[in-house]
């Protein structure tokens, strides 16, 4: 069988013992049948069965053929045999039911002319490369040099059967017909091998069923091999069907074979296909064997894709061992569809670099990709020659070609060498491109020691305004499979939030198996045109990249890290319309380890429009969430005279936008002069976003040390315009003890104190390039204070800001006062006011409703800028005393009359105040004065109390007090009396109606330190505890300061002096 030629030719020659080859074997197995037939004739011609018998124990003694037989009928033309059993009746290798000899007499004497063996039973072996027949050896393998040849003996086989047992299992065979042996012979054989084959490659069945004849001394079979269940290492076949036309030479010589193969699921690996066919040609002479092909496979299955069709074909020609030889032929594949998962994998990719400029070019080579492997042929010539364990292939040419026949891929003058160390001498060219995909050329070149030499370059490939090329890559391989590289990379398009342009990035480093990728061993300049980040641009800069350590920049094994250093930055540009720079002092890349720039700085437009922003670290992390922290910022905008300092917080990187969270900084004040228009505030939880080249921002700023929320302020900022907003919100904010007014100002600090209220209101900051402008609105319900010149208590209304920044309200503004008192308390008054930059108040109208009529400050214009002298100048209209007198609640004394005047108020620029020229006049008509209480103090004489009786009660015509002097000091009051009588209730005698005839005019003169003294004094006579020392305040520089007492709200009020006249 064919299958036991091939196993019987592929083994090699032990150099002991015959070597059983294809002639030898069919030679011997013919000479033996021709000798028993041989034998049985002579017996027949000598006619007589007992001279017959002994010939054949005769002829099966002398070569150690044990048989038993009967004989049946011995004649002249016919011998008849049956029972014939050769070898161990118990286990006997050849047994044959019934043969018939026919004989005659030739030219050269008696010869056979016919057999016919009817239910012949052959039991042979294979083992070890040898066939054997058993006891049927020496009759087979006679060692004779004679050409093998079929012998001229007609021959009739009926029911002839054969088991050869094998190293590879048992075949079964049958063979019927009838025919000259070597010219006419026609029959068929049928074989079957349950289980055929080596442990490593078995056939659940195999069927041989065939014509077998001969011609003109050549045997031939004609006819299908069927496999079934058939797999060999890795690849299984269901089912073949082999069309088998075998033939050989007369002398066994040579052989040829015909094969044509239909198989159905083949699988090899993860390979698998629907059906194979083709012709195979084999011929075979001695020590040469030639095999022709032609072989199809339909429908193709891998996890790669699918192929509709692969056909090879070709020829190889070698030894009949198969030591050596060559084979020629070429690979032809059409209808190739690719699988999803390499679109799926650029598909990942290309979502991983979304927002880069290789998401558009990857997505642009997957789209043509797809287009140009659907469908796509292949197209392969090869040359393998190969000895012993040694083997060369040469590819002249290989392809790939889109479905339109346009090549994408094209190999020429490959070349490798493949040996027991591998593959070496590898050698070939390389051509991509066309059809949308890169177009990529190379060769690599493989030196005899193992080492090897790979050159590509890649053009620019684009999509869009996003290309890249590869000018130069140069990689260097050794035996052990590592290799170096080093090249160049050019590419422009987008970045996240940005695009850069002309970027040159060199290609350095080297992979292993052992150790992965290794990008980047020694310091390398990267260059770029421009590069554009969030409006940011960069032009013609230059970043030199170094290893952190002694490891490479960028590694990959298991997983990728990231480890590289810069020295000091300075990089310059614009941002939008405006110049930029941004510095560090060092910054390092990692990955997974957290990056950090350390002292970073941003500058940002010119002049009033300059932002600068620094921070002495700034730490994230790319593994996962892009994010991390910072500390030690700062933040100033030249058109906001507002900074930002002890900048600190979170912050993290998404959806290409920037998030600052649990932000803390501190607000400070950049005034135009020397002294701070606020006092430092505090922001914690502090949010910003920066996204589409904007800052949105919310906190809430706080006083430090009470920790008190002062205002909400929510900020918005256009980098590409420098136009911004800031809203402030202050929902309520409380004055007490903890948190006074001066905390928040400097400017109050002087003119208000022990401030006691609530405060609500809103504000707006607006900025561009060229202006700020600010407003705001500030109310409170009930506001209560001290003042230099007395408390001031229920102040009430809503003040408008035209400049908030500045400090400027809009004119006109109104409030009114629940009380003041300087000395004297006045209730329920108003005021009207205008405030510009903070310094510059301007009091154009104050009143209040006072002792029955009106008090009234003139319009005065105050600047708190510098020390100035200040004359406040009080108009007191309608004065009732009457009024005064209860008011003051002066018990004992009873007054009438209606005062107008004015009084004086001076402070010089050291803050010494003074009264100058003060004088209130009653209106005609006069009035009265006079003491209604009882006398308390010691006896003053008969004539004193006597004096007293008669003037306790004096009625004017007309009454003048005049004021003046040093408020730190002396103030003295002048009282005229014009017109003067005895009022009502007084004691009337001579002396007194003498009197009365007299034009009398009192003048009395009072000296005291405060102006409150002007009542104290009368309400002391009778009140000794208002002279206690109750002050709280000195002035100083024309400030309100406090003294070191507790706070308190009731006014000041020094000591009294006596009156003197």
């Amino acid at each position: 069988m064919p299958g036991a030629d091939a196993q019987q030719t592929g083994q090699p020659d032990s150099g002991s013992g015959r070597r059983p080859v294809p002639r030898r074997w069919r030679r011997r197995v013919a000479l033996g049948l021709a000798a028993v037939v041989l034998a049985g004739g002579g017996t027949a011609w000598l006619s007589r069965e007992q001279i017959a018998s002994d010939l054949i124990d005769d002829y099966l003694r002398q070569n150690g053929v044990a048989a038993t037989y009967d004989i049946v009928a011995i004649g002249p033309r016919q011998q008849v045999i049956e029972n014939l059993v050769i070898g161990d009746p118990a286990r006997p290798d050849l047994t044959v039911r019934r043969m018939v000899v026919e004989t005659g007499v030739g030219w050269a004497g008696p010869e056979v002319r016919r057999v016919a063996v009817d239910g012949a039973r052959l039991f042979a072996s294979f083992r070890g490369g040898t066939f054997s027949f058993g006891a049927l050896d020496p009759l087979v393998f006679t060692g004779s040099d004679a050409p093998p040849a079929l012998p001229a003996i007609d021959v009739n086989l009926t029911d002839a059967r054969a088991l050869v047992e094998s190293d590879y299992g048992r075949i079964g065979v049958k063979l019927e017909g009838a025919g000259r042996l070597d010219d006419g012979f026609a029959g068929t054989l049928a074989a079957t091998a349950p289980g055929l084959g080596a442990p490593d490659c078995r056939a659940e069945m195999a069927t041989l069923y065939g014509k077998l004849s001969t011609n003109q001394g050549s045997p031939q079979l004609d006819g299908p091999l069927r496999l079934s269940g058939l797999a060999c290492a890795g690849a299984s076949l269901a089912r073949a069907d082999i069309g088998t036309r075998l033939s050989l030479k007369p002398d066994f010589a040579a052989a040829a074979a015909d094969l044509r193969i239909e198989a159905q699921r083949a699988r090899f690996a993860e390979v698998s296909g629907a059906g194979a066919a083709g012709t195979v040609r084999i011929d075979w002479s001695q020590g040469r064997l030639a095999v022709g092909h032609d072989l199809a496979m339909i429908d193709l299955a891998s996890p790669q894709g699918r192929l509709a069709r692969a056909g090879l074909e070709g020829s190889w020609r070698g030894s009949d061992d198969g030591s050596s030889g060559q084979w020629d032929g070429s690979l032809r594949a059409a209808g190739l569809q690719p699988a999803s998962g390499l679109a799926a994998s650029l598909a990942e990719a290309e979502r991983g670099l979304d927002g880069t400029l290789l998401a558009p070019l990857l997505a642009q080579t997957r789209t043509s990709l797809t287009r140009v492997l659907d469908g796509a042929d292949v197209r392969a010539d090869a040359i393998l020659r190969h000895k012993g364990s040694t083997a060369s292939l040469i590819v002249p040419e290989a392809s790939l070609a889109a479905r339109n026949g346009t090549r994408v891929l094209a190999l020429s003058r490959t070349s490798a060498e493949v040996g027991a160390q591998g593959v070496s001498r590898l050698a070939g060219n390389v051509l991509a491109g066309g059809e949308g995909l890169p177009a990529i050329n190379g060769r690599v070149e493989q030196q005899a020691n193992g080492g090897w030499t790979a050159r590509l370059a890649m053009a620019e490939y684009a999509a869009g305004a996003n290309r890249i090329a590869i000018p130069r890559l140069t990689l260097r391989g050794g035996a052990d499979g590592a290799f170096a590289f080093d090249g160049l990379a050019t590419a422009s398009g987008d970045l996240p939030g940005g695009e850069v342009s002309d970027l040159t990035l060199p290609l350095e480093g080297t992979w292993s198996g052992a150790r992965g990728l290794a990008l980047g061993t020694r310091c390398m300049p990267v260059r770029f045109a421009n590069l554009a980040l969030s409006g940011l641009v960069l032009s013609g800069q230059q970043i030199t990249l170094c290893p952190q350590d002694t490891g490479p920049m960028l590694a990959y094994r298991d997983s990728l890290r990231l480890a590289a250093r810069t020295g000091a930055l300075n990089l310059s540009g614009t941002l939008g319309e405006n110049p930029a720079n941004l510095a560090a002092s060092r910054v390092l890349l990692r990955y997974p380890q957290p990056f950090a720039l350390e002292g970073v700085t941003a500058r940002i437009g010119s002049g009033d429009s300059e932002m600068r922003l620094a921070a002495a670290s700034l730490t994230g992390s790319l593994a996962g969430e892009i994010a991390g922290t910072f500390n030690g910022g700062s933040a100033r905008l030249a058109a906001v005279p507002l900074d930002l300092d002890a900048i600190a917080g979170r912050w993290r990187f998404a959806d290409g936008a920037v998030q600052v969270s649990e932000g803390a900084f501190t607000l400070t004040d950049r005034p135009p002069g020397a002294e701070a228009r606020f006092a430092p505030l505090a922001a914690r939880d502090a949010t910003l976003t920066f996204a589409d080249n904007r800052i949105t921002a919310d906190a809430v700023l706080r006083h430090p040390e009470s920790g008190r929320s002062i205002t909400g302020v929510a900020i918005t900022h256009n980098l590409d315009s420098a136009a911004g907003s800031a809203r402030l919100s202050v929902p309520r904010v409380v004055f007490d003890k903890n948190l006074q007014p001066d905390d928040l100002t400097p400017l109050a600090g002087g003119i208000i104190a022990l401030a006691s209220g609530t405060v609500t209101g809103n504000g707006r900051f607006d900025w561009t390039a060229d202006a700020i402008t600010s407003s705001g609105t500030f109310a409170s319900d009930g506001f209560d204070f001290a003042a230099a010149f007395g408390p001031v208590r229920g102040v009430a209304g809503e003040v408008t800001f035209s400049d908030l920044l500045n400090l400027t309200t809009a004119p006109d503004q109104r409030l009114t006062i629940a009380a003041i008192n300087p000395g004297v308390e006045v209730l329920a008054g108003t005021l009207q006011f205008e405030l510009t930059d903070g310094t510059q108040l301007a009091l154009k109208d104050a009143r209040f409703p006072f002792m029955g009529g009106s008090l009234i400050m003139r319009p005065l214009m105050m600047d708190f800028s510098q020390p100035e002298e200040r004359r406040y100048v009080f108009e007191i209209v309608g004065l009732d005393a009457a009024t005064f007198v209860a008011e003051m609640e002066l018990a004992n004394i009873g007054a009438t009359g209606v005062f107008d005047g004015t009084v004086p108020i001076i402070f010089d620029a050291d803050g010494n105040g003074r009264i100058e020229g003060g004088l209130l006049i009653a209106r005609p008509g006069g009035g009265n004065v006079a003491y209604i209480g009882e006398l308390t103090y010691e006896d003053l004489g008969a004539m004193g109390n006597y004096a007293f009786s008669a003037l306790r009660s004096l009625d004017y015509r007309q009454m003048r007090v005049g004021l003046g002097g040093d408020l730190a000091g002396e103030i003295i009051t002048i009282f005229e009396f014009d017109g003067v009588r005895q009022g009502a209730g007084t004691s009337r005698n001579f002396i007194t109606r003498r009197l009365a005839k007299l034009p009398i005019q009192f003048r009395i003169n009072v000296r005291s330190e405060t102006f409150s003294q002007l009542a104290q004094i009368v309400r002391g006579y009778s009140d000794p505890t208002l002279f206690i020392d109750e002050s709280l305040f000195r002035i100083e520089n024309g400030k309100l300061i406090l003294r070191g007492a507790q706070p308190s709200s009731a006014p000041a009020v020094p000591p009294a002096t006596q009156p003197q006249p």
